[in-house]
């Protein structure tokens, strides 16, 4: 006869026991509450006191977080952050499930929930940051969303004095932050994280740039201990910078540019923002550290356990009113921009400089789709410059100890999707003369910033 199915279990159980290896035999001081997690067959990872489970994302590090915008660009890659170390997360969703569908995979089973809610009902606000460690705020749009009909505060239609305008510029990066704020300091949540804008500034021309230092004034405001967290413009897979100028000249015969193209940005990877996020959220007593184990228990005065320096991260390291400015390492004209993606692709398409007034009136027509693939709004943020104050007394990826990553090694990853062919067409036959093409600098591909090979 066979056994029964509970000494099934306890042998199962002990065999699993006998087999498991730790691959790190350092120690972490003890002080500090941290301990190794066994892992079959892989890696450890590092874990604070009562956490359970083997690491990674299949452990329950303790640690709980709200997170609004987590569908957007930023959003999915700091949420894919959170589930590798065991994060439970409740993710606020305005629409379907299935928008939140993709994100799943990202966390152990219970680890992720999502909770309906409106920005206009505070009640399903709180719901959703109910019980909360964190709450960070990644709302944003690029451009304001529109109804079909004018309408009236109150949702009447309304030709003669009404908006069309859903949710605009202030409302999103204003309204919307500071009520998540206000909420959750009431709620007595540990640390309120918000996403800005590097380029926010009161007295920009784009009214983006404007309503996001205001949206940053009023968290502060109402969370004065909040972390504000202010990145360049983004790229990465999902980016709108590059994949932008890869879709224009796959459409159009040539791509505008705002008058000469002079206009400076200094793009940041969209997973070294998250990275800097996750730090953040590890920063506190209800953290779970995973930082390396060499820089624990550090004697230097000057560094904490992630290698901040201490006068940026304040008492005890924590990053209590911190603000944090996110640049890539180089700067680049809008002109270069395109030049870099027109090499890469091998479309080719000539930038046509155009008159502010005239591009701004071909953005007016084009902004009349739901998704408008251009607006007047970034037509004025073309024009400003949108790099990093070499003297800023914020947090940097540097301060971090993050290497930013650069602009070519990765762009070629998702932008060669552009080019008629694709990877292969950079050999002769398929694998034929293997080791040149892409990664030879005598290939017709050059680096925007003089001519380098990529790496």
């Amino acid at each position: 006869a066979s056994r029964p199915a509970a000494a099934r279990r306890a042998t199962r159980a002990a065999f699993a026991t006998q087999h498991i290896t730790l691959t790190r035999t350092t120690t972490p001081p003890p002080h500090l509450g941290v301990r190794l997690a066994p892992r079959r067959r892989g890696t450890t990872t590092l874990q604070v006191s009562g956490e359970q489970g083997h690491g990674g994302r299949s452990s329950i590090s303790g640690l709980k977080v709200a997170v609004f915008g987590a569908t957007g660009f930023l959003g999915r890659y700091v949420v894919n952050e959170l589930g590798k170390t065991g994060t439970t997360v409740t993710i606020g969703n305005r629409g379907c499930e299935m928008e939140t569908r993709h994100l799943r995979p990202m966390f152990d089973l219970g680890n992720m929930a999502i909770e309906f809610y409106s920005t206009r009902d505070d009640d399903s606000i709180r719901r959703t940051i109910e019980g909360c460690d964190i709450v960070i705020n990644m709302i944003g749009k690029r451009y304001e969303t529109r109804k079909l009909l004018p309408t009236s505060p109150d949702g009447a239609l309304d030709p003669i004095k009404g908006s069309r305008i859903n949710f605009g510029f202030d409302e999103v990066n204003i309204d919307i932050p500071a009520k998540l704020a206000k909420i959750s300091k009431e709620m007595g949540v540990d640390k309120f994280i918000h996403v800005g804008a590097l380029s926010a500034d009161p007295d920009a021309k784009s009214h983006f740039s404007r309503s996001k230092y205001f949206g940053e004034e009023a968290v502060r405001k109402e969370f004065p201990e909040a972390v504000i967290v202010k990145p360049a413009e983004l790229f990465g897979h999902e980016d709108r910078l590059f994949n932008w100028q890869g879709e224009m000249g796959s459409r159009l015969p040539a791509i505008p540019m705002l008058e000469d193209g002079s206009g400076l940005v200094q793009p940041v990877y969209v997973g070294d923002v998250a990275d800097a996020i996750i730090k953040m959220t590890d920063d506190g007593p209800h953290a779970h550290h995973t930082a390396s184990v060499d820089k624990m228990g550090s004697d230097e005065e000057e560094e904490d356990i992630f290698g901040i320096k201490a006068h940026v991260a304040g008492s005890g390291g924590k990053f209590k009113g911190a603000t944090l400015e996110l640049a890539g390492s180089d700067d680049f004209t809008r002109r270069e921009v395109m030049d870099f993606v027109s090499d890469l692709t091998s479309l080719n398409k000539p930038a046509v400089p155009m008159p502010e007034a005239i591009l701004k009136v071909v953005a007016s027509a084009a902004a009349v789709v739901p998704e408008p693939w251009l607006t007047v709004d970034e037509v004025d943020r073309w024009g400003e410059n949108v790099t990093l104050d070499p003297e800023t007394d914020a947090v940097t990826l540097e301060d971090l100890d993050i290497r930013p990553v650069r602009v070519e090694e990765i762009a070629f990853q998702y932008l060669h999707r552009f080019r008629k062919g694709g990877h292969f067409v950079l050999h002769e036959g398929y694998h034929a003369n293997e080791g040149k093409g892409f990664n030879d600098p005598g290939a017709k591909v050059r680096s925007i910033a003089g001519n380098r090979p990529f790496v």
